[in-house]
């Protein structure tokens, strides 16, 4: 029997419950250990199976949800013998009663390349239509790309399998990649032909999932022809003598999970926790002939509005960036001093940048917030990934709409410094473009009435172009509007900008005064990304005055901007020491000069 034909039968079926919590519950053992048991003692996972399937579980798992080399450590020699006795066990058990689902581990967090992720994946598929698998789950999901490369392997050797894909959504309605129920919906949608069926699993119990997840199968069953499956948890787990217990009961999980039932799931069951006392109680609901009604759930999409700063851009105005340096210290005076000076001078728009060459300083949109609020200027602060993880972005997006921050500059961040390593430890939970694809996501719900305007930063060294435009057309495709690009000091610089403005993306232009002669050498010769010809280097001299530096540097500044103003859509001063008066006697400058 195939899922399509059990599915095609009346009413919702039943799939099996947790294998590793339940497995560590009768063996008292830890559930990292459950795969490695398919042949260390099989008769283990023969009656978990069992009692599944007597409890009235029509859909079975392998044994195999983290079956891979990286997860298990072990050899490939080793793991082929686990997946083959957890699919030997599963069929032998189910003999005709339940379909065996392969259940395809997700390998998390590996060392591997990609490459060599997609050759164990094909590995392990081969090996699983050694035994005949015609079903493939791939489950508690971040996103549908994670298993896309093995998901097209399977169908290009075996065109007839039945493919399904659960997902994992935690309370918050977003999965562990961050990912809004909406944009979740939104990539399966490009998938769904390769699909049987779809579901939710994990993540948090019925009740908390109950609201996504019916708005989540709404939309699949108005716009696909796709199965669905919800297998919850037990509610939420504890820590009693160093195991994870779950406290719910059977009753409780049954009540709660048998509201999915009328809004048409074609199949249910559970998760972490859930034990088959948990699944035969809810059997029993299902077979029922009284279940009650539920309320049909529209899915509904959001209109965007455009944020001011990607007004401005669109509309065409050249806009005046200027970057500000937040201090090392809580107090912000003459940060805000100079933020007024560069108002006054015509600047549009300040930028805080985030802590660079990761050196702590003040958090930039505390910082931008200030400055908005006491100087009353438009603010973009950077927000860079290497000290926060995914809850950490969420949350200082959060705060800065809440603070009227409508456009932010997304960084990967520099690298802790080697001195630093082992004291300071670098998150890089996800980079630039993953933090693109956030902001684009909570843009299409939490921020849907005014989005956050996406930049990007580019590096027009002549030496990296193909890179740098590679890169590019990633930060386009996960949301950039704008870009920031480091110091512009060559007309091969120019000429890489030209090439990324090409691509239909607005460009400020970097513009960083140099303004002594110490200064000038420190910026060549080591701060990273900087690529400035000699001749302007050797501009400055050693026994110039104060003034005379800084007008050198003002003088070289507004050359530059100048030379490159036909081909961005603005600049971006970098204010050298935060000294807003030789930005504003560079626009000055450049006022007098055209």
């Amino acid at each position: 029997m195939t899922l399509k034909e059990l599915f095609q039968h009346k009413g919702t079926v039943m799939t099996d419950g947790a294998m590793g919590t339940y497995f560590s519950k009768i063996t008292g053992l830890n559930s990292s250990l459950c795969e490695k048991y398919n042949t260390i003692d099989p008769d283990i996972i023969r009656r978990i199976h069992t009692e599944y399937i007597d409890a009235g579980a029509k859909i079975i798992r392998t044994n195999t949800f983290s079956a891979n080399t990286q997860s298990l450590n072990v050899s490939k020699e080793t793991l082929a013998a686990i997946l083959i006795e957890g699919y030997h066990i599963a069929e032998d058990c189910a003999d005709g009663k339940a379909v065996v689902c392969a259940d395809v581990s997700v390998i998390y967090n590996s060392p591997l390349t990609a490459q060599e992720v997609l050759d164990e994946y094909q590995w392990m598929i081969d090996t699983f239509l050694s035994c005949g698998a015609q079903t493939f789950l791939f489950e508690t999901l971040p996103d549908i790309e994670t298993a896309v490369p093995a998901i097209d392997y399977i169908l290009s050797v075996c065109p007839n399998a039945e493919i399904v894909t659960s997902f994992t959504v935690l309370p918050d309605g977003r999965t562990r990649s961050g990912l809004s129920v909406n944009a979740l919906l939104q990539s399966i949608e490009q998938h769904k032909h390769k699909l049987t069926a779809v579901g939710l699993n994990c993540g948090c119990g019925a009740l908390q999932l109950f609201p996504h997840a019916v708005s989540f199968f709404s939309y699949i069953q108005q716009n696909t022809d796709l199965y669905t499956m919800v297998m919850p948890n037990a509610g939420y787990p504890s820590i009693e003598n160093n195991r994870t217990v779950f406290t719910s009961t059977p009753s409780y999980f049954a009540e709660q999970t048998s509201r999915f039932i009328p809004y048409g799931i074609s199949a249910v069951g559970g998760c972490c926790g859930t034990e088959p006392s948990f699944i035969r109680t809810l059997s029993e609901i299902v077979k029922s002939p009284v279940i009650p009604a539920g309320n049909r759930i529209s899915y509904k999409t959001e209109k965007h509005l455009q944020a001011p700063f990607s007004s401005q851009l669109t509309t065409g105005k050249f806009i005046i960036a200027a970057e500000l340096d937040p201090p090392n210290t809580s107090d912000l005076s003459k940060m805000i001093s100079a933020a007024k000076i560069l108002k006054d001078s015509g600047v549009n728009i300040i930028t805080i940048s985030d802590s660079p060459l990761g050196h702590a300083k003040t958090d930039p949109v505390i910082c931008s917030a200030r400055i908005k609020r006491e100087a009353g200027i438009d603010i973009l602060p950077h927000i860079c990934c290497r000290d926060r993880n995914i809850n950490a972005l969420r949350s200082i997006l959060l705060g800065a709409h809440s603070e009227g921050i409508r456009a932010v500059l997304a960084v990967t961040g520099d690298h802790i410094a080697e001195t630093d390593r082992g004291i300071v430890k670098p998150v890089f939970n996800i980079d630039s473009t993953r933090l693109m694809e956030l902001i684009s996501q909570m843009n299409n719900d939490v921020f849907s009435d005014a989005p956050i305007a996406i930049g990007g930063a580019y590096d027009p060294d002549p030496r990296k172009t193909a890179f740098s435009l590679k890169r590019l057309d990633r930060k386009i495709s996960c949301g950039a509007k704008f870009l920031l690009t480091q110091p512009v000091f060559s007309e091969e610089a120019i000429n890489s900008i030209r090439q990324a403005r090409q691509k239909g993306v607005k460009v400020l232009a970097g513009i960083m005064p140099m303004v002594s002669y110490r200064n000038a050498h420190f910026m060549k010769n080591e701060v990273p990304g900087m690529s400035i010809p000699d001749e302007l280097v050797a501009r400055f001299r050693p026994d110039m005055t104060r003034e005379q530096a800084a007008e050198t540097g003002i003088h070289i500044a507004a050359e530059i901007a100048s030379r490159i103003k036909p081909h961005v859509d603005g600049f971006y001063f970098i204010t050298p020491f935060n000294r807003a008066d030789v930005i504003r006697r560079v626009l000055e400058r450049i006022k007098t000069e055209t």
